[in-house]
C-alpha cells in the first residue's frame, strides 16, 4: 500500500511538472524525430489527464473530498452544453469530438488542479512555468538579435521592423499572449513579501526578459490586452497605481518602434486592409455563418479555428468570440462569455473581499492580470486554439485558487490526503 502510494505520488508530480512546462514539453516531443514518429507529442498530455481522471474518480468513489474553486459549476454547465452540441450531430462523429475537444478538453484541470496539488506545490509548479518561460524568452531575443526571417505578411505595408520574434511557437501573436500571462506572474512574485532579496531580484529578472521579448514581437493585440488588464488592476489596488500604469504607458508611446506600430493601427489604409481581408472581414464571415443557425451555429469544429481549417479548409477568425460564435451561435458565445465574466468576477472576489492585498500576496495579482490579458487578447486572436495556451488558462485560474488558501489559513490539499490516507 504505501509502495502504491508512493508511485502515486510520483506520478502526479512529474505529470504536473511536465504539464506546468506544456509549451516546451509538447514542442520538443514534436520536433524531436525519434520521437516524433512515434506520435506521442499528439497524445502526451491527454495521457496524463487521463491518469489524472482515473486517480480522481478512485478516489472520489473511496469517500475523498476536495473544495473546488466556487465557478466549477459553471464550467460543467458549460461543458455539458458542449456534449449537448456534440449530440446534435452524429453526422460526423470524429469531427464533432473533435471540436468539442479542442474547446473543452482542458477545462477538466479546473477540477483536477484543486484535487492534487496544495500551495506550495502550487508554487514550485509556477516556478517551472517561469524558467520554461525565460527559456522561450531566451529564444525570442536570440531571434530578435539575429533578425530572424519572417513571412511578408507579418509586417504592414509600407512599415519597417527588424523582425517579429516568435520563439518555438511560431506565432509571434501567440508568443505575444503567452508573454502576456508570464509577465504580471513574474512581476507579482517580485513584489511578494517572503521572499528572499536575491529571490525577488530574480523574479524580477524573469519579468524584465519577458516585457523585453514581448516588445520584439511587435504584437499590438498583446500590447494593449496587457495595458488593460493592468489597468484594471490597478483601479482594483490603488488609483495611484493607476495612475503609474497609464503614465509608464505615455512613456512607453514614445519608444519609436511603439509609436509607429501602435499609430499603423489609426491610418485609412489599415482599416481598409482590414475590412478587405483582414480582422474585420473575417469577423463578418464569422457573421454570416451564424446567421444560418443563429441559435446553435455551425456546429463544433466546423468554421474560424484549427480543426475547420484541417477539414474544411476554412480561414481562422482571428477572433475567438467571432469563432465561438460562427460554431455554436448566440447560445454558445452567450454561455462562454458568461462564463469567463463569472471566472473573472469570482477571483476579483475571492482576491478582494479576503483582503489579500494586506497581505502582500501579489503572486495572485500577477496571475489575475495574466488571466485578464489573455481573455482581452482573444478578442483579436484565436488564442485557445492553441493547446498549450488553452491549458495554461485554465491551469493559472486552477492555482490562483489553490495559492490563496494559504492566506486564508485552509488546509491544504496534500494534508488531507495524507491524513486520509493514514486513516
Amino acid at each position: 500500500m504505501a509502495q502504491e502510494s508512493r508511485w502515486r505520488e510520483r506520478i502526479v508530480t512529474w505529470g504536473w511538472m511536465l504539464l506546468a512546462c506544456y509549451p516546451l514539453v509538447d514542442f520538443v516531443l514534436r520536433n524531436t524525430p525519434i520521437i516524433r514518429s512515434t506520435h506521442v507529442g499528439s497524445v502526451w498530455d491527454k495521457l496524463i489527464l487521463l491518469i489524472f481522471g482515473f486517480f480522481f474518480i478512485k478516489e472520489s468513489i473511496e469517500g475523498r473530498q476536495v473544495k473546488l474553486p466556487p465557478f466549477y459549476k459553471a464550467v460543467l454547465a458549460f461543458m455539458l452544453l458542449g456534449v449537448g452540441y456534440m449530440m446534435m450531430d452524429l453526422s460526423e462523429p470524429s469531427l464533432t469530438f473533435e471540436g468539442w475537444r479542442a474547446v473543452f478538453l482542458y477545462m477538466f484541470v479546473v477540477f483536477l488542479a484543486p484535487f492534487f496539488i496544495d500551495a506550495q506545490f502550487a508554487k514550485r509548479l509556477l516556478q517551472a512555468s517561469l524558467w520554461t518561460g525565460v527559456l522561450i524568452a531566451l529564444i525570442a531575443v536570440y531571434q530578435w538579435i539575429v533578425k530572424a526571417p519572417i513571412p511578408a505578411g507579418w509586417v504592414d505595408a509600407g512599415e519597417h521592423v527588424r523582425t517579429r520574434a516568435y520563439s518555438i511557437f511560431g506565432s509571434p501573436n501567440v508568443l505575444g499572449s503567452y508573454l502576456v500571462l508570464m509577465f504580471p506572474i513574474a512581476a507579482g512574485l517580485a513584489l511578494t513579501k517572503g521572499y528572499t532579496g536575491k529571490q525577488r531580484l530574480i523574479y524580477g529578472g524573469m519579468a524584465l526578459l519577458f516585457a523585453a521579448a514581448l516588445f520584439m514581437t511587435y504584437t499590438r493585440g498583446a500590447w494593449m490586452a496587457l495595458f488593460i488588464a493592468l489597468l484594471v488592476i490597478g483601479a482594483l489596488v490603488d488609483k495611484r497605481l493607476f495612475i503609474g500604469i497609464v503614465l509608464a504607458a505615455i512613456a512607453v508611446s514614445f519608444v519609436p518602434q511603439i509609436h509607429a506600430r501602435v499609430s499603423e493601427l489609426f491610418t485609412p489604409l489599415y482599416w481598409k486592409k482590414a475590412a478587405l481581408n483582414g480582422r474585420i472581414a473575417r469577423s463578418l464571415l464569422t457573421y454570416d455563418v451564424m446567421r444560418k443557425n443563429p441559435l446553435f451555429g455551425a456546429g463544433l469544429g466546423h468554421y474560424g479555428g484549427a480543426v475547420a481549417a484541417r477539414h474544411f479548409g476554412t480561414m481562422y477568425s482571428d477572433n475567438y468570440y467571432a469563432k465561438t460564435l460562427a460554431e455554436m451561435g448566440l447560445l454558445g458565445l452567450f454561455s462562454f462569455v458568461a462564463l469567463l465574466f463569472k471566472v473573472a468576477r469570482d477571483i476579483y472576489r475571492h482576491i478582494w473581499k479576503r483582503m489579500i492585498w494586506k497581505h502582500g500576496k501579489f503572486i495572485e495579482a500577477g496571475l489575475y492580470t495574466g488571466i485578464l490579458a489573455v481573455m482581452i487578447h482573444n478578442a483579436v486572436e484565436n488564442i485557445f486554439e492553441v493547446p498549450a495556451m488553452n491549458f495554461l488558462f485554465w491551469f493559472m485560474v486552477s492555482l490562483i485558487f489553490i495559492i490563496s488558501r494559504e492566506v486564508t489559513g485552509q488546509t491544504s490539499i496534500t494534508e488531507e490526503a495524507d491524513a486520509n490516507h493514514a486513516a
